[in-house]
């Protein structure tokens, strides 16, 4: 018999055929997804014993390379501004003909509210009167003031967060839009991702979403609960109310997610925008509008003047309050950029990188300043200040709503930010759902569905335990390894635009 040799071009079409095919797979049936379920179910089945293992393991990580996480994070800042100078800058994302998807205004707000929102809600109050009322040791005894206070606290949100997201998502952006590879965290490696072996990198970034997102779900629950028994009703703080509560919203980020982008995550985040800005104005007109703008101004100029200080070293005196503080903080961006990065990448075709990088990183640290400002400084000017001072050093949920109680129409600002919390946690799941399936090679609703049950589950054994502190530790527990990735992504890709610009 004569043996037929299959023609060129359809050897092309076998592998195409084999490569969608694989490319395709559920993510739920593959090894790794194997993997985060069984690291996941012990969390569930052991969550008090799971939960005290990962804080040691993330404490003893953060003591070791507390400084050298540090240093990272400045680095991205500097990088940050190096590019948007430079000639790169002029570049955009998708080559010069391409055109943006989404308003400007509809783009701010998406990366905006996927990046942080419900944690604006959590920390406004609490963070800046704690950092008053116990400053670190690097804070002279005569320049404790509010100003630093809230410079401290826009040091932990400001520039150095929004950078480390810019970063990441730049480098997906970069790799997809101007090489053509998938929205993926290994092509930033390998313009084959799917049959890479930098395959893994996907896995870890996804391991990062699911517990970054999971404590900060956590966190949010426990201001919600705090909200809803001051405003109605004392008797709900049942473990059952709150696994209530976290299913609803479950149902409501999932419906978000398989509505898609356009209709889902699009439509909530300008509603977030808008009520966040209802809630920030009706706060700044309640007190004095002149003395708030003073502190954004007064306490900016304390920001820029400390970030030398504290963005290069960690004073002795102060180790530990750095690390339990501004070094968990910066981690925590890490584990957010995996899926913050590839969303406003997705979301930021047609943008030069200048307008990228200055949008991504000034604009919101600009509205955090404000938001602390209206918020943090002014209930450091009330003569109330030390009730909720004392009730946040019990309690870091008790600061906002031991505020709102003190000023007109309080009953109302509390609904009004239970509101927002919810619907900021469903944006930002919904965007963490997007990106894992993304990252995960199966954009299909089964795959949603499957990762919202991973998420929630998780969410769900830290409710148990319900400290917010052991949250912050469960966050960054995928963040740690990550880092790596990240690192080795912003070479890549800052070596792949300085060959780009060379053949231009």
């Amino acid at each position: 018999m004569l043996a037929v040799s299959p023609s060129k071009k359809a050897m092309d079409l076998i592998q195409s055929i084999t490569i969608t095919t694989a490319a395709t797979q559920p993510a739920y049936r593959s090894k790794s997804f194997f993997v985060i379920t069984s690291l996941i179910a012990l969390v569930i089945f052991f969550p008090r014993y799971s939960i005290n293992v990962i804080a040691d393991y993330t404490q003893s990580f953060i003591e070791q390379f507390g400084l050298a996480l540090l240093l990272f994070s400045t680095v991205m800042v500097l990088l940050t501004l190096a590019i948007s100078v430079s000639p790169l800058g002029k570049l955009r994302l998708g080559g010069a003909q391409a055109k943006t998807e989404f308003s400007t205004l509809s783009w701010l707000a998406m990366l905006f509210t996927a990046g942080m929102g419900s944690g604006l809600i959590f920390w406004g109050i609490a963070e800046p009167l704690f950092h008053f009322a116990n400053p670190p040791a690097f804070v002279d005894a005569g320049n404790n003031s509010k100003d630093t206070a809230l410079a401290i606290t826009y040091f932990h949100w400001g520039i150095h967060a929004w950078s480390i997201y810019a970063m990441a998502g730049l480098a997906v952006a970069w790799f997809s839009f101007n090489r053509g590879r998938s929205m993926h965290i290994s092509s930033s490696f390998s313009a084959k991702s799917n049959q890479s072996r930098y395959r893994f990198v996907d896995w870890m970034a996804i391991i990062a979403i699911l517990f970054g997102v999971a404590g900060t779900f956590a966190n949010t629950i426990a201001l919600v609960q705090t909200g809803l028994q001051q405003t109605v009703s004392a008797e709900i703080g049942s473990v059952l109310f709150r696994y209530g509560l976290i299913l609803l919203i479950a149902l409501l980020f999932t419906g978000s997610s398989i509505l898609g982008l356009h209709r889902g995550i699009k439509r909530l985040s300008l509603f977030n925008t808008m009520l966040m800005l209802v809630l920030v104005s009706v706060v700044f007109v309640s007190f004095s509008p002149l003395e708030t703008l003073n502190t954004i101004v007064s306490s900016t100029t304390s920001y820029l003047s400390l970030l030398p200080e504290v963005s290069f070293s960690i004073n002795d005196e102060s180790r530990q309050w750095s690390l339990g503080w501004t070094i968990i903080y910066l981690v925590w961006w890490v584990a957010w950029a995996p899926f913050v990065g590839p969303f406003i990448a997705r979301i930021s075709k047609g943008r030069s990188i200048r307008q990228f990088l200055l949008s991504a990183v000034w604009v919101p640290t600009i509205a955090s300043i404000v938001w602390f400002s209206a918020f943090g400084g002014s209930a450091l000017e009330q003569p109330f200040a030390q009730q909720v001072i004392d009730a946040v050093n019990q309690d870091y949920t008790q600061g906002l709503f031991r505020f709102f109680q003190q000023i007109s129409f309080g009953e109302v600002l509390s609904i009004a930010a239970i509101v927002l919390l919810i619907t900021f946690i469903i944006t930002s799941a919904d965007s963490a759902l997007l990106v894992c399936c993304m990252l995960g090679g199966d954009e299909g609703n089964k795959s949603k569905i499957v990762w919202a049950a991973l998420l929630v589950s998780l969410s769900m054994a830290l409710i148990y335990i319900n400290d917010v502190d052991l949250n912050k530790q469960v966050a960054i527990a995928g963040a740690l390894p990550f880092t790596l990735v990240m690192i080795g992504q912003v070479i890549s890709m800052a070596v792949d635009m300085v060959r780009y610009q060379r053949q231009q």
